[in-house]
């Protein structure tokens, strides 16, 4: 079991993912890409910071937040919502910024489930076990057997909960506890409201 360098401080700031998951749920029940996307740069940066061996997950992310982005740039309102920009993309042959947004949009569901048994878990239980089980019942179905593959090795190096928390983020260990729950509780109701307009339009 490979551990991360106890002595090398990263910065993963969790409130950046709250707020911006907090903020991306309009009252309409519609979910602004702007602040959506931000928040999900932040959490793909966490993989980025967690080694080479998650560059891989990183990189895919990335690539799916770049596309949406530079939609955007080209036709901000068309790609301002989920709504707006699913509706937009419905009848065309391709739908770039859909497709991308449901890549993100299955990770999401891996890692709010992934964050929900954190906040249940011991300092000292290895989160490579939680990670292996959400994983095998959440994006797995999605997967190449070669990603597959490549997602069982990274995780194998997840250290326990108390170590990744102490290692990974900007806040101490105590007050990124209690961010977990509360990004929890905010992104749910974003991942609800993206899964209920794919689903609308049989988009899966």
């Amino acid at each position: 079991m490979a551990e991360f360098e106890k002595d090398t401080k990263k910065d993963f700031d969790l409130e950046v993912v709250h707020v911006n998951f907090k903020e991306s749920l309009r009252e309409n029940g519609d979910v602004d890409l702007k602040f959506y996307l931000q928040a999900y740069s932040e959490l793909a940066r966490f993989f980025r910071l967690c080694g080479t061996v998650f560059y891989f997950v990183a990189k895919d992310l990335e690539g799916k937040i770049d596309v949406i982005t530079r939609l955007g740039q080209k036709d901000g309102h068309s790609y301002n919502t989920v709504g707006a920009m699913v509706l937009h993309e419905l009848n065309s042959a391709q739908r770039p910024g859909t497709m991308a947004l449901l890549r993100l949009h299955r990770a999401l569901e891996l890692i709010l489930e992934f964050m929900d048994r954190l906040s249940k878990s011991s300092d000292g239980q290895k989160t490579s076990g939680i990670a292996a089980d959400v994983y095998s019942r959440t994006m797995a179905k999605h997967d190449t057997w070669l990603v597959q593959k490549l997602a069982g090795v990274a995780m194998y190096t997840l250290p326990t909960r108390k170590v990744l928390l102490d290692t990974m983020c900007k806040q101490d260990y105590e007050y990124s506890l209690m961010l977990v729950q509360q990004v929890i509780n905010a992104g749910k109701p974003v991942y609800d409201s993206i899964h209920a307009e794919y689903a609308r339009h049989g988009i899966h």
